[in-house]
C-alpha cells in the first residue's frame, strides 16, 4: 500500500484518494461476486443432488407428447419470455402452445373471408430456449426446461424435466399421461416423415387427415387384399420369430401415373394407425451409408415408402418415356449413380439397406414405380417385394364407383328439410332463447340427389368413359371442376373426353419433336 501511494503521490492529495478508493470498491465488488457465484453453484449442486431429470428430444416420440401436454398447462402459457410462430410445431398437427388471431376483425369479414378462400393466420407463443418453468403435477413441483439439442448447427429442440422424488415414478406417470391425451387428439391423422440426407435423421413434413378406404376405388378385392394382408402381417411377429425369418414385408405398387398408388398408401396408414415415412432415393446427398443410417432408425411399426423406384439409379429423376434407368457411370460393373451434386447411391447399398444386417424390422414397405421394367431382378424379387400390384388406368367400374363417391345422395324416400329447418333441429330446446350466431351462406351448394338417380348418373357417366385409357387422376380433375353440378357433368363428359384425347396427341406430338431435336443436336 505504501508503494501504491508513493506511486500516486505526484497526482496529488485528492487524485491519490479516489484513486484507492476505486480500486477498493473493485476488489471488495469483485469478491462479493465470486462468493455469490460460489455460493449459487453449490445451492443447485445441492438441489440437483435431490432431483431426477429427464431429457427428451425432439426427434422421439416423447417430446411431442410432453410439448403437446405442456400446451395445455396454464403456467406454460404463462411465460413472460416466449417466441411467435405462426407454424405448427407438433406432429398431431395441433400449435403446442397458446394460440391466438394475428389480426382482429369482425364477423362478417370472416365470413367474407373463409367464401373467398382466405383464412386468419393463428399465431403461437411458445417458451423461450432455456427458459425454466415450474409446473405442480401430482403433488410435485416439475422444472421444466427447453433447450438446443444441436446448438452448433441451430436446430433441433430438446426438453429437461427435473422432479424431487425418491425414484422416477411420477416421470413415467407424466409420459404415460401426454402419451394418452396426446394420441386422444392425434388418431385422425397420419403422419408423414422426410428423409434428412444432410444429418442422415428424419424430419417430420406435416399432419395430413387420414383418408377413408372408401375413398379409393381400386379393382374388386384389392383393397380387401392388401388391408388384410397388412393386417395379418402385424399381428404375426411371433409366427416369424420361431421360423426365423426376418419381420419384413414389402409391397410393389406399380403402374400408369396418376392410378392412386400413393393415395392408396395413405389411407392404408389411416386404416392400420401407422406413420409414413418417405425416402427419396435421387435426392441430393444421398448415399449408402446415409440410407442405411436412415432405414437403421425407421420405427418397428410404420409404413416406409420408396417412391418412384426406377428413378432411383438415374441421372435425372424424369419419369416420362425418355427415361432409360440405366447407370450414368462409365463403369457399369458398379452400378452406381454419380450426379454433379455429389450423391452417391449403389444398388448394393440399397439391397444392404433393405434387408441387410442393419435393416429395421416390423415395417410395412412400400415402394412406387410407373416402370416396373426398369427395375433390376434383385431389387423386384420375393423376399424384398413380396406382393405386386398392378395400376392402371381407369376402368368403367372405377368411373362410375369415382362418380359416385363425388356426389352425395340421399335414401329413396327420405326428404330433405331446408337449411332453416336444419338450423332449428340443431339447437338444443334449452338453448332455443339464446341469440344464434350469424353464418354466411355458401356461395355454393352441392344438390342432394336421391340414390336412383345417382345411380343412373354413374352408370351414364361411366358408359361414356373409354376403358382403360384415362388415368384415375385424369377423372378426378374433371368432377372436381364440376363438383356441384352432377346432371351437367354427365351431360358433358363425352365433349371432355374427345378434349382429353385431343390434349394427348398434342403432348405426344410435342416430346417426340423434342427427342428428335435433341437426337439430331447430338448427332451435330
Amino acid at each position: 500500500m505504501d508503494a501504491l501511494k508513493s506511486m500516486l503521490s505526484p497526482l496529488g492529495v485528492g487524485s491519490a484518494n479516489a484513486i484507492q478508493d476505486t480500486l477498493k470498491l473493485v476488489v471488495i465488488g469483485g469478491t462479493v461476486e465470486t462468493a455469490r457465484r460460489a455460493s449459487a453453484g453449490a445451492w443447485h449442486t445441492f438441489l440437483d443432488s435431490f432431483f431426477l431429470t429427464a431429457h427428451f428430444s425432439q426427434e422421439d416420440y416423447p417430446y411431442d407428447w410432453l410439448m403437446h401436454w405442456l400446451s395445455k398447462q396454464p403456467a406454460w402459457g404463462r411465460s413472460r419470455e416466449f417466441e411467435i410462430t405462426t407454424r405448427t410445431v407438433g406432429r398431431n398437427g395441433l400449435t403446442q402452445s397458446t394460440t391466438g388471431d394475428l389480426d382482429e376483425e369482425d364477423e362478417d369479414e370472416d365470413e367474407d373471408a373463409l367464401v373467398h378462400g382466405r383464412r386468419k393466420r393463428k399465431v403461437a407463443f411458445m417458451p423461450s430456449i432455456d427458459t425454466t418453468h415450474t409446473i405442480y403435477y401430482r403433488g410435485h413441483w416439475l422444472r421444466i426446461t427447453r433447450t438446443k439439442r444441436y446448438p452448433d448447427y441451430g436446430h433441433g429442440s430438446a426438453l429437461k424435466i427435473s422432479v424431487i422424488a425418491r425414484n422416477n415414478d411420477i416421470l413415467k406417470k407424466l409420459v404415460l399421461e401426454a402419451k394418452r391425451e396426446y394420441e386422444k387428439d392425434a388418431e385422425h391423422r397420419v403422419h408423414i416423415f422426410m428423409a434428412d440426407t444432410t444429418y442422415g435423421c428424419w424430419r417430420w413434413n406435416g399432419a395430413r387427415q387420414k383418408r377413408p378406404m372408401s375413398s379409393i376405388v381400386l379393382q374388386p378385392g384389392v383393397k380387401d387384399m392388401l388391408l388384410a394382408d397388412c393386417k395379418d402381417f402385424l399381428c404375426s411377429e411371433d409366427w416369424y420369430a420361431e421360423r426365423g425369418i426376418p419381420f419384413r414385408r414389402g409391397y410393389l405398387l406399380h403402374g400408369v401415373p396418376g392410378s392412386g398408388k400413393t393415395s392408396l398408401i395413405h389411407s392404408l396408414a389411416g386404416e392400420l394407425g401407422l406413420d409414413i415415412y418417405v425416402v427419396s432415393l435421387s435426392s441430393k446427398g444421398m448415399s449408402d451409408n446415409t440410407l442405411t443410417t436412415l432405414m437403421g432408425h425407421v420405427p418397428s411399426r410404420c409404413i416406409l415408402l420408396l417412391e418412384d423406384l426406377d428413378a432411383a439409379f438415374t441421372r435425372s429423376v424424369s419419369r416420362d418415356a425418355s427415361s432409360t434407368g440405366a447407370p450414368t457411370t462409365s463403369n457399369t460393373n458398379s452400378t452406381t449413380t454419380e450426379t454433379n451434386d455429389g450423391s452417391t447411391l449403389s444398388l448394393s447399398g440399397l439391397l444392404n439397406s433393405l434387408d441387410g444386417v442393419a435393416a429395421a424390422e416390423g415395417r410395412l414397405l412400400f415402394a412406387t414405380t410407373n416402370h416396373i421394367e426398369r427395375l433390376d431382378p434383385a431389387l423386384s424379387r420375393p423376399g424384398r417385394m413380396d406382393v405386386w400390384v398392378n395400376f392402371t388406368h381407369a376402368t368403367k367400374w372405377q368411373a362410375e364407383g369415382i362418380f359416385k363417391c363425388f356426389f352425395p345422395s340421399k335414401p329413396i324416400g327420405a326428404t330433405t328439410a331446408s337449411p332453416s329447418e336444419e338450423s332449428s333441429e340443431d339447437v338444443d330446446t334449452s338453448q332455443k332463447n339464446l341469440p344464434l350466431p350469424k353464418r354466411k351462406a355458401p356461395s355454393h351448394t352441392i344438390p342432394v340427389l336421391d340414390e336412383t338417380e345417382i345411380s343412373e348418373l354413374a352408370k351414364r357417366f361411366a358408359d361414356s368413359i373409354p376403358e382403360n385409357e384415362l388415368s384415375v387422376a385424369a377423372l378426378q380433375g374433371y368432377l372436381l371442376k364440376n363438383k356441384v353440378r352432377p346432371r351437367e357433368c354427365v351431360d358433358e363428359v363425352a365433349q371432355w373426353v374427345i378434349e382429353e384425347r385431343e390434349t394427348r396427341e398434342k403432348l405426344k406430338k410435342e416430346k417426340a419433336e423434342v427427342r428428335i431435336v435433341r437426337y439430331l443436336r447430338d448427332l451435330c
